[in-house]
């Protein structure tokens, strides 16, 4: 029979939760964690433990068990803003947006002044396709003179045909004001680019996108070490090689079947900007299918066992070790086996004969769009994460020059294995395009729900973010020739890719 937790007075209660308080604040956290856990075994309803714990979780990396934890105390004290401020940030860390968007909407219906929760509430409600609220919560902060500028900004990204005359003048005078900190008048540069891009005053917008550029690759510079663009593609580069060099016909043939058969993942890969976002989102709206989005899972378990070192990557059980792992991670992170998982990690092109030999199953789909407009589409994107080679032009054309060079060296060792998707093909036949993605290149049944894609319920972080809520538009085909006497240093770099409508293709569509 199990031992029922010691009872504690109140002022053995207050003893320990102050004792383990002082070991919190002295970073002993092993002590903490074991002076509230006394006091959570001995009183389940004292929410001050549970709460303690949950913060011990978070600061040791256990979000999982921290929203366990934060979500009994909110049901303990409903009324608790700390909790539930807390339960949105761990909630919006593991990418649970939705129950984010809840615990920043009661937490800011207690402190409605709480200008940090209704910020964090917008980019909530954004993520899950609320872009009218998101909209009018940036329109609330627009006035914040801490978070206005920022707000002005995300407002402009998400929503660019909807900004006021005086909201587009206080964008411009706040991304010229040196009181405004760095990388807020970066984003501020890249959103009065989308506002008069929007207007069609394009020879502003280009100046407004190339004034952001300059200055975030500047930033980039100035940071050095892993974020300079120039190591950045050297790595690359050299990746690429390492690559194509160890990844032949013979060395492919040499370990098939070593992997798992019996799971089908479903891989987009290819550049940003390029309609990933849009082929995840049809393939999303099928019920057999969860889309992922976009993670470091393959990249990181690649690195840390060491794959691609010659010296170990053909040794016995490899390849069959690495798809356990990396179903076993996208278990962690909220992919159920019922589901045929989609990854929309696009820098996974430089991994193709991996997932092939990890998966020999796995839909591999090439997100393909015409070279100049994925190109101009990259520039006038301001990227949070990665992608540091992306904001110049040169080293944007040089980086898709490298990423159509490995596509091409996948295409001659493993003919018809990735399955290019053409954004412009999509947009001209919607139906029938939507259909062959769906029931020829991914082997799934027929359902109609992929057609009405734009009403799908998913979280989407991505800058497509608002687009994917709407149907299917041409007008961002042939956008490049807006900016056309502009582009020289990206045409130049490109090479043959310069030329529209230079699609190759590793498996021609039916």
């Amino acid at each position: 029979m199990a031992r029922r937790p010691a009872r504690m007075s109140v002022e053995a209660v207050e003893a320990t939760l102050s004792a383990a308080a002082a070991h919190y604040v002295a970073g002993r956290l092993d002590e903490a964690a074991r002076g509230y856990g006394a006091v959570e075994a001995a009183a389940p309803r004292d929410h001050r433990a549970v709460s303690s714990l949950a913060m011990i979780d978070i600061r040791r990396g256990r979000l999982p068990e921290a929203v366990v934890r934060l979500k009994r105390v909110v049901k303990l004290e409903p009324d608790l803003y700390p909790a539930l401020f807390n339960l949105g940030r761990a909630s919006e860390t593991l990418g649970h947006w939705r129950d984010a968007a809840d615990a920043y909407a009661r937490a800011l219906a207690l402190q409605p002044d709480a200008t940090d929760t209704r910020f964090c509430l917008a980019v909530a409600l954004a993520a899950i396709g609320r872009i009218d609220e998101s909209v009018d919560h940036y329109r609330v902060l627009a006035a914040d003179p801490r978070l206005g500028a920022l707000a002005l900004a995300r407002l402009a990204l998400i929503r660019p045909q909807s900004v006021a005359d005086a909201e587009l003048a206080a964008i411009q005078r706040a991304a010229e004001d040196v009181g405004v900190d760095a990388e807020t008048r970066i984003g501020l540069h890249f959103a009065e680019g989308e506002v008069l891009e929007a207007r069609g005053a394009y020879d502003e917008a280009f100046a407004a996108f190339a004034a952001g550029n300059r200055a975030k690759h500047a930033a980039l510079i100035a940071r050095g070490g892993v974020s300079d663009p120039r190591r950045v593609a050297q790595v690359t580069a050299r990746s690429i090689a390492r690559v194509e060099a160890l990844f032949t016909s013979d060395f492919i043939a040499a370990h098939h079947g070593e992997g798992d058969p019996s799971v089908s993942p479903i891989f987009v890969v290819g550049m940003p900007r390029s309609g990933s976002t849009l082929i995840e989102q049809i393939l999303a709206s099928h019920p057999g299918v969860q889309g992922m989005g976009e993670s470091d899972v393959m990249a990181e378990l690649l690195r840390r066992s060491r794959a691609y070192d010659p010296a170990g990557v053909g040794r016995p059980g490899l390849f069959r070790a690495l798809a356990d792992a990396y179903l076993a991670q996208m278990g962690a992170r909220g992919w159920t086996r019922r589901s045929r998982l989609v990854d929309k990690t696009l820098e996974s092109y430089l991994h193709v004969g991996m997932i092939h030999l990890m998966f020999p199953r796995a839909v591999i789909l090439n997100s393909v769009r015409d070279p100049l407009d994925t190109c101009v589409a990259c520039y006038r994107q301001l990227f949070t994460i990665g992608n540091e080679t992306l904001f110049d032009m040169a080293q944007i054309g040089e980086a898709y020059r490298g990423y159509r060079d490995l596509m091409d060296h996948w295409a001659r060792v493993l003919p018809g294995r990735v399955i290019d998707v053409e954004y412009e093909a999509l947009l001209a036949d919607p139906e029938a395009r939507i259909r062959w993605l769906v029931t020829e290149a991914c082997g799934l049944a027929w359902d109609p729900r992929c057609l009405q894609f734009h009403k799908t319920e998913r979280a989407v972080t991505t800058a497509s973010a608002a687009q994917v809520r709407q149907p299917l538009f041409s007008t961002s085909v042939g956008r490049w020739r807006r900016y056309e006497g502009r582009l020289g240093p990206l045409i130049e770099a490109l090479g043959p890719y310069a030329s529209t409508g230079t699609h190759h293709s590793t498996q021609a569509p039916a």
